[in-house]
């Protein structure tokens, strides 16, 4: 994948899931299971995400454009997890690619930072996915 393209997946990748993650806050936000923790982490999510979008547009030098689309509601916690840990799985592998074509240090930290970060929602989405699993 080429620099322009990836630049662009990722940028779309971050946008979608900023939608799903609002989204899926007003769904699920409200289940009695673990509604408020949904929402602080699909919430805490999203704002990390956004300042990502920052760090991607100056890494781009604005050349890659981005597409919004429109998101389907979720069908259940569950499906949202399992979505969401697949997303974050292969978004850290879309930066690790990226780390291979910077050039500039400053960039190649920040997106470490990044790699980092989805590693870590990772283990916060899977915990989360272990902990509704069990048995009530």
């Amino acid at each position: 994948m080429e620099f322009k393209e990836l630049m662009r997946t990722l940028i779309n990748e971050e946008l979608e899931d900023i939608t799903a993650y609002k989204i899926e806050i007003e769904v699920l936000g409200k289940d009695p299971r673990c509604g408020a923790e949904i929402t602080k982490l699909f919430q805490d999510l999203a704002d990390q995400k956004s300042g990502r979008l920052k760090m991607l547009h100056l890494i781009s030098k604005r050349s890659v454009s981005s597409r919004q689309y429109k998101k389907e509601t979720v069908r259940s916690i569950e499906a949202s997890l399992r979505t969401h840990a697949a997303r974050a799985e292969r978004n850290a592998l879309l930066y690790k690619k990226l780390i291979e074509e910077l050039h500039n240090p400053e960039h190649k930290e920040a997106v470490t930072v990044i790699v980092a970060q989805d590693l870590h929602s990772l283990d916060a989405l899977r915990a989360l996915q272990a902990r509704i699993k069990q048995p009530q």
